[in-house]
């Protein structure tokens, strides 16, 4: 059965525009086919679509829609996969375009407890007290980074990405009152976009490629997160630059093509190509400023003096114009535009955008030299006819240029520690050492790994052969050490280590990096990299404070982390959900969380933690900023790192408006949670939710581990070996060749029970966690009242309860072979729903799922809609695949109703 019903009032305005919308797009839609494929196709769809409608929402039960979906053809079943994909992607554009008008409407509000925006933050801190001296101290440590990754189960190509993109942008024009010719015109458009979209396969034939997985990212940056980076900018240093630059606020990070972590297509070219691939977007971006500034700065001495800086800068400008020897503004713009150039062809091979050719002018050896140049023409103009003449552009201009120098978006590199130690064990044998590292217990590899960082000989030769895995890995690295040489030392975020769980795990890449000249051995050893351990499992959480401790306790931690120290940890949402459920995870994190902040501080160094989250709820996901201010008092310390994945970088910055919304809501969410006071945790809220995760943690292991039939059952209830086969990613869906659970990524993972709609990641555990901890109601609503992760935990599992649908859940377990196993664990997984659900409306008394939260209901209502039909061909197409049938049609309409269902739900885990 479903959850209780999502209510939607049809006469709330977003519900009005919601409907119009997509009623508008859904007719397009079908005008397309019929212009595209005929009045025949157009009326099968038609059919597919009132057959839908009349399902019973609780139940899934659409006999109808089944009879029609058994008789269809493989051909006609691709067909019908592709319409209602299209009319689920629609339908998403409709409530998004409708949302973005009720956001606008609501930041126009006054009065909201959480701000939205870092201005609104300021005018609250402010208003409770805080000096600008005190507010210019906390903006000068901020540092806040979304950092962009890639997803084993990404679904959407980027031409469609780029067809939805224009749509949305179509829509958003019709909101506002328009001559009828205009909107006719309007119209027609979007029956061309419409149409073009029809013809644009939905799939991607082959696997993509790690060069595809960054140009479609840098696609989404170039377009709306460095626009809104922009704007932000803009906007924070007119109106609150008196607190100090803000440059080192909010930066952008990346880890395609620096994420090697059981991805064989990762390596040191794929790390130069995305370093040279940012830098051309910040480049084009810096020149066409600097462009429209020499225009704009036709400044003649004749008039004004200018400072002697100037002057000097101006006197370098290669042949200048006899018409502009007094205008040294614009000399110094063509000196700054030819060196950017230089840059620009030293680094990506070719000249910037607006270049007439290339030259032969010096390039800038680091960003630092360009913002130089920059603020002598600023501290001139100021001098010599106030602030006013300055303008926005320019200061903006430098803050970016300080945010992002030539390099864009900071890269971070990532590893497995079972690959340090073979490469480590590696180097000792070929460098006759006698060491046999992978014999030795942790406490003698620490040895000589400290041993080996006390001196600068090195380990490698040049004269040595290695084994493949080591040659590639002193490659990646190579390329590391030289785009510091050749971007600066921010370009690189993190040296971040997967599976981290012992001292020995960070001290072994930093001996590898000692190699290639990034780490420098000796009596006080020194990094121009951050190497920060990933602690992912329930356990590695648990034990990750006592790793720092030991790590903090050495000597050569302080002289690596240098005179302002601070230690950066990965805290990993997935895997530690797949070990021990959600409830445990989070709690896990969370804890971690406080006791790693406690230790760094009891050690006198700074923390800076960095949330692997994904954007599910099972694997942390969520609105960034709530997540953000339900975080642990403490542990943000005015910084944070934060994954964004997959699909949801389209959805969280796919344009302008709402790029800027996320990130400003991230930066004002960061500094709010930084001023935080800390308490000392009340022993009875400690104590509860204690036994609630270990609880929950044991009926989640009682179900996903310990039943020996559940493994067959995953595999077969769910779509998890079709998506093993798609070519939706660019990483293995499994560490291994086995079909064992913990051996597989938790994405996949995520995703399969997505798609089968169960969102089992979001939720299992939780209530046989509260009967085995004997909770009762009361406490539970005295928890959510007083600690804010636990209500941001319930707001989260609430979200994934409604998404599920237990009934058409009910017909995936159906597939399943072996029919008593199935039925039994299906039955225990059922109760486990329905006893969640009931708990979560009991505490906040709530009478169904989201009723709080009007907006969420009405989208997740939609979504399911659009859904569903998609879901009961999905699960024909299935049967037919596990009866044996191979024709090459029934797997692209697989494909199509997996690339259908994810973009509908706006989840691939």
């Amino acid at each position: 059965m479903r959850n209780p019903a999502l209510s939607i009032d049809a006469d709330r305005p977003t519900s009005r525009h919601v409907r119009q919308n997509a009623n508008l797009l859904s007719d397009l839609l079908i005008e397309a086919i019929t212009y595209l494929e005929g009045e025949e196709a157009a009326a099968l769809v038609a059919k597919a679509r009132k057959a839908a409608s009349r399902e019973d929402e609780a139940t899934g039960d659409a006999p109808v829609l089944d009879h029609l979906f058994a008789d269809l053809t493989n051909d006609q079943a691709v067909f019908l996969a592709r319409a209602f994909a299209s009319h689920s992607l629609l339908a998403n554009i409709g409530e998004d375009v409708a949302g973005r008008r009720r956001h606008a409407e609501a930041e126009a509000q006054p009065g909201d407890e959480r701000p939205r925006t870092l201005i609104d933050a300021v005018k609250i801190l402010k208003g409770r007290g805080k000096t600008d001296a005190e507010l210019a101290r906390v903006f000068a440590a901020m540092n806040v980074v979304p950092v962009l990754t890639a997803h084993p189960t990404e679904v959407r190509r980027r031409s469609m990405v780029d067809r939805e993109t224009e749509i949305s942008r179509l829509m958003a024009l019709r909101r506002h009152h328009l001559p009828a010719d205009l909107d006719a015109e309007i119209r027609e458009s979007l029956f061309r976009e419409i149409a073009l979209m029809w013809r644009t396969r939905l799939y991607r034939p082959e696997r993509i490629t790690v060069k595809d997985e960054i140009r479609n990212a840098l696609s989404i940056v170039r377009t709306s997160i460095l626009p809104a980076m922009i704007e932000l900018y803009g906007d924070w240093t007119h109106k609150i630059g008196s607190h100090g630059h803000m440059a080192p606020l909010l930066k952008m990070g990346s880890w395609l093509g620096g994420d090697r972590d059981g991805h064989p297509g990762v390596n040191g070219e794929t790390l130069k190509l995305a370093f040279a691939s940012q830098s051309r977007v910040i480049l084009d971006w810096y020149a066409g400023e600097v462009r429209k500034l020499w225009s704009n700065l036709a400044v003649s001495t004749a008039y004004t003096p200018v400072s002697n800086e100037l002057l000097a800068l101006a006197a370098q400008t290669r042949d200048p114009s006899i018409h502009r020897l007094d205008e040294p503004y614009r000399l110094a713009l063509e000196l700054i535009f030819d060196r950017l150039t230089a840059v620009s062809q030293k680094l990506t091979g070719a000249p910037v955008a607006y270049a007439t050719g290339a030259t032969d002018v010096e390039p800038y050896g680091h960003p630092d030299a360009f913002v130089a140049d920059l603020t002598v023409i600023i501290d001139s103009l100021e001098r010599n006819g106030g602030e006013r003449l300055v303008g926005s552009a320019l200061r903006t201009l430098v803050e970016v240029a300080r945010a992002c120098g030539f390099h864009l978006m900071s890269l971070d590199l990532r590893q497995n520690a079972d690959v340090h130690e073979r490469t480590v064990d590696e180097l000792f044998k070929r460098a006759g050492t006698g060491v046999a590292y992978l014999k030795l217990d942790e406490e003698a590899r620490c040895k000589v790994l400290i041993e080996e960082l006390s001196h600068q000989r090195p380990l490698v030769s040049p004269f040595t052969a290695y084994g493949e895995e080591t040659t590639k890995e002193l490659a990646t690295m190579r390329a590391a050490a030289q785009a510091v040489r050749d971007y600066g030392h921010g370009c690189l975020g993190a040296y971040i280590i997967s599976k981290s769980a012992t001292l020995s795990d960070i001290l072994e890449p930093l001996v590898l990096l000692k190699q290639v000249g990034l780490v420098w051995g000796g009596a006080a050893p020194r990094a121009s990299v951050k190497v920060a351990p990933l602690f992912e499992t329930i356990g590695d959480l648990e034990n990750g404070p006592a790793v720092l401790r030991q790590w903090l306790e050495l000597p050569l931690s302080r002289t690596i982390l240098g005179d302002r120290p601070v230690q950066e940890i990965m805290l990993g949402y997935s895997d530690s959900n797949k070990d021990g459920g959600y409830v445990a995870s989070r709690r896990g994190v969370a804890r971690g969380a406080s006791a790693l902040a406690f230790e760094a501080d009891r050690m006198g160094v700074g923390l800076q933690l960095f949330h692997g989250r994904g954007g599910s709820v099972g694997r942390g996901g969520g609105p960034a900023a709530e997540a953000v201010l339900a975080q642990p008092a403490g542990t943000v310390q005015g910084r944070i790192r934060m994954t964004e994945q997959g699909e949801m970088i389209a959805r969280r910055f796919g344009d302008q408006p709402t790029a800027r919304r996320n990130l400003d809501g991230l930066a004002a969410a960061v500094l709010m949670s930084s001023e935080r006071p800390v308490h000392k945790p009340d022993p009875k809220v400690e104590a509860a939710m204690t036994a609630l995760a270990e609880a929950s943690f044991h009926g989640f292991r009682a179900l996903v581990y310990d039943d020996p039939a559940f493994e067959d059952f995953f595999w077969s209830v769910t779509p998890i070996s079709e998506i093993v086969g798609l070519n939706i990613g660019s990483r293995p869906a499994s560490r291994t060749a086995s079909r064992k659970i913990e051996d597989l990524r938790a994405i996949p993972w995520v995703f399969s029970w997505s798609q089968a709609r169960f969102m089992l990641p979001g939720w299992y555990g939780f209530a046989s966690g509260v009967e085995r901890a004997k909770l009762s109601v009361e406490q539970l609503r005295d928890l959510a009242g007083s600690f804010d992760f636990f209500a941001s935990l319930l707001s989260n599992m609430e979200l994934a309860l409604a998404q599920s649908h237990m009934g058409i859940a009910a017909r995936y377990m159906a597939l399943s072979p072996d029919k008593e196993n199935a039925a039994r664990i299906f039955a225990t997984i059922q109760r486990e729903h329905d006893a969640a659900t009931r708990i979560a409306l009991e505490i906040r008394g709530g009478s169904a799922l989201l009723d709080n939260q009007p907006d969420l209901a009405e989208s997740v209502t939609l979504a399911s809609r659009s859904v569903d039909p998609l879901n009961h061909l999905q699960l024909e197409l299935l049967s037919r695949r596990r009866a044996g049938e191979t024709d090459e049609e029934l797997r692209l309409a697989i494909q199509l109703t997996v690339a259908g269902i994810a973009a509908g739900l706006r989840n691939t885990g």
